[in-house]
């Protein structure tokens, strides 16, 4: 079983890290939801995804400097990544 947890967090990649205006997230995977969280675990930003692209955006400028976890809900589970906000 910890294979398949191992598996499914190396389908997705975020970038750039640090990101100041727009984190590009890519993966083979069916993208559900963006979620991105403050390190209190309040939610920043929420993104419906439409279609099924291999990359997808999420503009982030609004956030203030600091570390954030984004949350991509998928059609084989969820992936949780941390990221740095410029």
């Amino acid at each position: 079983m910890p294979d398949a947890i191992e598996e499914i967090e190396t389908a997705i990649d975020i970038y750039p890290n640090p990101v100041q205006s727009e984190l590009y997230i890519a993966t083979e995977l069916q993208v559900e939801e963006i979620t991105i969280y403050d390190i209190y675990g309040r939610q920043a930003v929420r993104q419906q995804v439409n279609g099924s692209t291999s990359q997808q955006v999420v503009n982030v400028a609004d956030l203030n400097s600091g570390v954030y976890f984004v949350k991509v809900s998928t059609d084989n589970g969820e992936i949780v990544k941390r990221f740095v906000k410029r």
